[in-house]
């Protein structure tokens, strides 16, 4: 196995796959595929494939067929060390890659990365019945010398459909890679910040490890809204017009005044086709290419109610697109006159409600998946949210829902394992809080779901009372921001 590159951070899980993949010396032509939002390292990870490997990597650009051919070709001969001409069409195009790169010399099989395939695909719809087709003559049954091609894109909609269905390539890829942002944690060592720190930067941009690169030191402690003005409430700034960018990576979005409507609407809190095409001023009907576009994109989700047959709940899916429509978007005419402070002290209470408060409670949930083990907890399988009918109190919206291993989401008596309750304010959790859980769990019970053993959870941004400490049985957890982060004393 080849060692990772000192300056590739974490992505330790996808460069073995990477690498597993481009060594194998199995006979014959082997498809991958790399997919994953803008800015979340992808090519970064596929040129240091290259360098360790020898492959060649050819990354596409936004332009007429000629020139993208014309472009391959030079990639190819600047690999090859010599001309090869140009080609007229992709099946050429790929046969003399293949070709001329598996008789050059090298230690590993040939290696072939096509990056941002959806450019060349855009006027080419040909090119992955041209892969197929290169496939099904070079393929492992065939005999040939063995030979690795990586297609890669950050257009979600496109790359998420060459493998589905009946297209062309579906059965003939071996690697189907998904290149996602950072979990908190890994995010908070990336930018080398403290808990605090980190949370507010991975409520406003995620886990993007792209956006460093152009925003530059983390914020000094205290200092956040000063590194807003100068970064995402800049209107000099790049990322300033963020979504617009985001949004021109897939050709299959045309009047994207829609597109950021749909974007601000869910920012504001709708959460259903109906709610959104109210605000937005079109039926749901209507909505409904747009929403699978977008969904199809990774711009929105769509998050289930772990216990309950109804309809998802849509929500935003980049934490930079949220801020943007719930901070930016609503100021622009004080941010375009450089107010940027003015307006991030009149944010403030959008930015605890509605950005800080429910990215504190998917990390709280990302927690339990990923690091509930160092709390003991073993038997944890689906995590999400549910809503609990209550006549007293009319409902209860439960923020971190974790079932059994052995149950299935929505199956009517699942075993829950877990009821939590993630808090970001200033004011630390009491025993209200776990009363509240405990109230939740026997209501359940009566409900008909096996909640009896459910262990408690309380994640807090403040901490927790002396009075709460003392009162909570040792099967209840009590999790701070430091433990959140994996830094607790």
């Amino acid at each position: 196995m080849i060692e990772k590159p000192a300056d590739v951070f974490g992505r330790t899980h996808e460069w073995d796959d990477l690498v597993r993949f481009a060594c194998d010396d199995s006979p014959g032509l082997r498809i991958g595929v790399v997919r994953g939002r803008r800015r979340h390292g992808k090519s970064f990870l596929l040129e240091h494939l290259c360098r360790a490997v020898d492959g060649t990597y050819t990354l596409a650009l936004r332009q007429s067929r000629t020139m993208a051919l014309n472009r391959f070709a030079d990639s190819l001969s600047s690999a090859l060390g010599y001309r090869i001409g140009r080609f007229d069409d992709w099946v050429h195009a790929l046969d003399t890659a293949v070709d001329s790169l598996t008789r050059s010399e090298g230690s590993a099989p040939p290696l072939l990365v096509l990056d941002e395939f959806p450019y060349l695909s855009a006027h080419s719809p040909e090119l992955p019945t041209a892969v197929q087709a290169l496939y099904d003559q070079r393929g492992p049954s065939t005999g040939h010398p063995p030979f690795k091609l990586i297609l890669c894109g950050s257009a979600l909609s496109v790359m998420s459909t060459l493998l589905s269905g009946d297209q062309a390539l579906r059965g003939r890829a071996v690697l189907d890679l998904k290149i996602g942002p950072f979990r908190h944690r890994d995010a908070a060592a990336f930018w080398d910040s403290e808990p605090e720190t980190a949370l507010l930067i991975d409520a406003v941009i995620g886990g993007a490890p792209g956006y460093r690169d152009v925003i530059g030191a983390p914020p000094r402690s205290g200092a956040f809204g000063e590194w807003l003005e100068t970064s995402l409430l800049n209107p000099s700034h790049i990322l300033f017009a963020e979504p617009d960018y985001l949004l021109a990576e897939d050709p299959r979005i045309g009047d994207r005044a829609v597109y950021h409507s749909i974007w601000e609407a869910v920012s504001s809190g709708a959460a259903t086709p109906t709610q959104i095409g109210g605000l937005i001023g079109m039926d749901a009907k209507s909505l409904g290419y747009h929403l699978k576009i977008m969904r199809d994109g990774g711009f929105i989700r769509h998050d289930q109610d772990i216990l309950l047959q109804r309809k998802p709940v849509i929500t935003v899916a980049d934490p930079a697109v949220r801020f943007h429509h719930l901070i930016v978007r609503p100021n622009l005419l004080d941010l375009e006159m450089r107010n940027s402070r003015l307006v991030w002290e009149h944010s403030a209470e959008t930015f605890s409600s509605k950005i800080l408060g429910p990215h504190f409670e998917e990390i709280a949930r990302e927690w339990v998946r990923w690091h509930g083990r160092e709390a003991g907890l073993e038997d944890i399988g689906q995590v999400g949210t549910t809503e609990v009918a209550c006549r007293e109190h009319r409902g209860h919206e439960v923020d971190v829902v974790a079932l059994s291993r052995r149950s299935m989401a929505r199956a009517k008596g699942a075993g829950i394992s877990l009821l939590g309750e993630a808090k970001c304010t200033n004011r630390p959790r009491g025993v209200s809080d776990l009363a509240r859980l405990e109230h939740i769990r026997d209501l359940l019970v009566s409900h008909g779901w096996d909640a009896r053993d459910a262990r408690f959870a309380l994640f807090s941004r403040s901490g927790f009372t002396d009075d709460l400490k003392a009162a909570a049985d040792p099967r209840s957890l009590l999790i701070d921001l430091p433990e959140l982060y994996g830094k607790a004393s």
